[in-house]
């Protein structure tokens, strides 16, 4: 063992020079041994040093980053600098970085297999849980969405008789979720059954606009956000902005100036007169067809798609593929499918009307797909990055606004927020092959 170290060591040098400050990015697996450790600290340090801080735990399959997004501003939650990851110890981290005095801090909480969600509870010990969805996203590790559901639950179950639920009440597997609480259940959703809802959903340009209906009364909301399925985050942070004594008008007004997390339903407007709306951090197969739904409500000249397959598809892929296309070949005008496997794509785009030689098959080199919309965007055009979260199709949205880009790697699984903040982004090439980066991604 100790040999090993002793050989990895000119590595770890070169990467520190090359990287200052990169442990949390490129040594996680070394950092992750003393997730044990932290997660007593961790433990320790909410019971005595937090007692008045109220914490917000966000869970579910999809949709949580937003989620914690629009709850730090109804609270207004300081800036704690988190770390982007939100599970084992760098979920403790966060925790640790909460500071005495705070009146609120918000924290994800995800989970990429069974086991740990009860003791991830154990330690935030939460008076407030929000759960956005049960979806397909880890599929490979939960074979069922009740084997999901059973996970995730127990943050809510770790809830207080004085705690609160705040659960969406349009997807049935969150719903149950408030048979398993004492504590009290606010649901949400567009549906008539919600507490707090949402009517009179409008599509435009500038972003997705609704009406809460509230207890007190209905307040109009304006979002930065394309696609209706985002509505869920906001009705999430009302619904506890009101519980935690904020006026619905006040916190409407600060949900208004939430913008997009990079790479998730970010609408950006090049200066060609192009409107790119880049979904590519994630490729799970219900966020692909909502985000194909918001680019049919977009107007558009054209509306293009720069699709690279779907994360862990639940059922045969040859399906998912099929399906996906079809109603791709309803929605766009030209397809280019990045990746292997995707020949069912195209099938399923012919089939719903789109003409063969309008979509397109290419390997996994998001270069491809820069070249070909340079050739095929004309002014009032709309396209769709959407693919796996391992393709990092961000890249294709960064080279069109003009950003630098050396990295080219196929598959990456570097864990950081955005290929914007990845240090990797316009790095030398021989800095790939360094044995810390090298296992993290494929040339």
């Amino acid at each position: 063992m100790r040999r090993s170290r002793m050989r990895n060591l000119p590595d770890l040098v070169r990467l520190y020079r090359a990287i200052p400050g990169s442990a949390h990015i490129f040594l996680r697996r070394e950092y992750d041994r003393y997730y044990r450790l932290l997660r007593r600290l961790a433990k320790a340090y909410r019971h005595i040093a937090l007692p008045g801080t109220r914490v917000v735990a966000v869970v579910g399959s999809l949709g949580k980053t937003t989620a914690r997004r629009a709850l730090d501003a109804v609270l207004c939650c300081p800036d704690r600098n988190f770390s982007y990851s939100n599970y084992g110890a760098s979920l403790a981290a966060n925790i640790l970085r909460v500071r005495p005095g705070d009146a609120h801090a918000v924290l994800e909480a995800g989970v990429d297999g069974p086991g740990p969600m009860a003791k991830y509870a154990g330690m935030l010990r939460p008076d407030i849980v929000v759960v956005t969805s049960i979806k397909s996203e880890h599929n490979r590790s939960f074979p069922s969405l009740f084997e999901t559901r059973a996970e995730k639950v127990k943050m809510v179950s770790a809830l207080s008789g004085q705690g609160l639920a705040v659960l969406n009440g349009d997807d049935p597997h969150v719903r149950w979720m408030a048979t398993q609480t004492l504590a009290q259940v606010v649901t949400i959703g567009t549906g008539p059954d919600n507490d707090v809802r949402a009517a009179d959903l409008r599509d435009g340009p500038g972003g997705m606009a609704f009406t809460a209906v509230l207890p007190g009364g209905p307040v109009d909301v304006q979002t930065r956000f394309a696609g209706r399925h985002m509505v869920y985050p906001f009705l999430a942070a009302l619904a506890v902005a009101v519980h935690e004594g904020v006026a619905p008008e006040t916190a409407a007004g600060r949900l208004s100036g939430v913008a997009p997390a990079e790479a998730r339903m970010e609408m950006l407007r090049l200066p060609e007169g192009v409107t790119v709306l880049d979904d590519s951090y994630k490729g799970a197969v219900e966020s692909t067809y909502a985000a194909l739904d918001a680019l049919a409500a977009l107007p558009a000249a054209r509306r293009l798609v720069v699709f690279g397959g779907v994360d862990e598809p639940p059922g045969r892929q040859g399906d998912v593929n099929r399906d996906i296309g079809r109603r791709l070949g309803e929605v766009a005008d030209r397809v280019l499918c990045l990746g292997t496997g995707l020949t069912g794509v195209r099938a399923g785009a012919v089939s719903a009307g789109l003409k063969r030689e309008a979509v397109e098959l290419a390997g996994p080199d998001y270069r491809t797909a820069v070249s070909w919309l340079k050739r095929e965007l004309r002014p009032g055009d709309t396209v769709l990055i959407k693919g796996q979260s391992a393709l990092r199709l961000q890249r294709v949205a960064m080279c069109l606004q003009g950003r630098r880009m050396s990295c080219a790697v196929s598959q990456c699984k570097v864990k950081v927020s955005s290929c914007d903040a990845c240090p990797l982004a316009d790095a030398p090439p021989e800095l790939f092959r360094n044995r810390y980066i090298a296992r993290y991604v494929r040339e």
